[in-house]
C-alpha cells in the first residue's frame, strides 16, 4: 500500500486557517499531526498478496516457497508496493534486474465507447486469453490491483494506453493479440473495452528476481519496523516552548502559517522534511511518547 495511507488530505485545512483572511495570504503551509496505533500503522503499510495483481501474488507465493520468483515484464511491478504480511509475517519486496532482452513492443489501447456494444464484436473475456497474453496485458496495464480493477466496473469512461510485449518469439507465437488481434472486444472485470493494437517499435523487456526478507512477526514489532525507517523522534529534538504549541495545536486542530513562516514553524517544518519535496519527508512523529501520522503542505492561493 502506498505509504501516507492513514492521512486524509485536503485543503480544506489550509482553507481554515490563514486562507480565511483573504488574499494577504498568497501561500501557507499546514501542519496536522493524526494519532495512529500500531495495528492501524501495521495495516496501513502492509498489503495482503490477495490485494495484487495475479502476476505479483504468484512471484510473492514462489518466494515465500523459496521458489525462483521471477518475472517478465515492460513495466514496474510493486510499484506501490514495500511490504506485504502473509500468515502473520511481514516481509519487505526487493526486486532485482536479472537481464534484459530487446523485443517488439506494440502500442496498446483499450477504450469504453458505444462501439463496444455491436453484437458482431469478436469478444474474449481476459481470463479466457492464453497466459502469455494476460501476463503481457498486467504489465501493460501497471499491474492494477484487485481494488483498481473493481473500479472499472464503477467508472463512466475509461480510456487506457501502454505497450504489449513478450519476453521471446515462443511466447509471442501463443498470442492471441499480436500482431493482429483475434479480437475486437476485451472484457475485464466485467467491462467491455474495444481493443486496438497498432505500431510496433523496439522495446526492453527485463526479466525480474522477486526476493522477500522477514522483517517482523507482529503488527507492534512492524510498526516499530515503520516508525525507525519512516518516522522521527521530536522528544529528541529539542523543541522551545513555541515549537511544542505548534506541534500540540497541529495534534488538536493543525496548524498553519502565511509565509514568511515564523522561525519556529520553519524549524518545525526542517525537523519533518520540509514540504514541497524539499527533503526526506517524515510519515510519522513521536511526541510525548506517542505517535502521529504527519501530513504537512503547503498551499498557494
Amino acid at each position: 500500500m502506498r505509504r501516507r495511507a492513514l492521512l486524509s488530505l485536503g485543503l480544506t485545512a489550509a482553507t481554515a486557517g490563514c486562507f480565511g483572511f483573504g488574499s494577504g495570504c498568497p501561500r501557507s503551509a499546514t501542519l496536522e499531526l493524526a494519532p495512529v496505533s500500531d495495528a492501524n500503522v501495521a495495516d496501513a503499510e502492509s498489503d495482503s498478496p490477495d490485494s495484487l495483481s495475479p502476476p505479483e501474488h504468484g512471484a510473492i507465493d514462489a518466494a515465500r516457497r523459496d521458489d525462483p520468483a521471477t518475472m517478465w515484464t515492460v513495466a514496474d511491478p510493486f510499484s506501490s508496493v514495500e511490504y506485504v504480511v502473509a500468515d502473520g509475517t511481514y516481509y519487505a519486496v526487493d526486486t532485482s534486474v536479472e537481464s534484459t532482452v530487446e523485443r517488439p513492443g506494440y502500442a496498446l489501447e483499450l477504450d469504453t465507447d458505444a462501439a463496444t456494444a455491436d453484437g458482431a464484436a469478436r469478444t474474449v473475456t481476459f481470463d479466457d486469453l492464453p497466459a502469455v497474453d494476460r501476463a503481457a496485458l498486467f504489465a501493460a496495464l501497471g499491474y492494477p490491483s484487485t481494488r483498481e480493477l473493481a473500479r472499472f466496473e464503477r467508472a463512466n469512461a475509461i480510456s487506457i494506453g501502454g505497450t504489449l510485449a513478450y519476453p521471446s518469439d515462443d511466447a509471442e507465437s501463443r498470442s492471441d493479440l499480436v500482431p493482429s488481434p483475434s479480437y475486437d472486444v476485451l472484457r475485464i472485470a466485467g467491462r467491455d473495452f474495444r481493443l486496438t493494437v497498432g505500431e510496433r517499435r523496439a522495446v526492453t523487456v527485463e526479466r525480474l528476481r522477486v526476493t522477500l526478507r522477514s522483517v517482523a512477526t507482529t503488527p507492534d514489532a512492524f510498526a516499530a519496523h515503520v516508525y525507525e525507517r519512516f518516522g522521527v523522534d521530536l522528544d529528541e529534538r529539542d523543541l522551545s516552548p513555541e515549537q511544542r504549541d505548534i506541534v500540540e495545536t497541529a495534534i488538536d486542530e493543525g496548524y498553519d502559517e502565511c509565509a514568511p513562516y515564523s522561525d519556529s514553524f520553519a524549524d518545525v517544518q526542517q525537523r519533518l522534511g520540509g514540504v514541497g519535496g524539499s527533503g526526506d519527508s517524515y510519515d510519522y512523529a513521536n511526541y510525548d511518547d506517542d505517535w502521529y501520522a504527519v501530513d504537512l503542505f503547503e498551499a498557494v492561493a
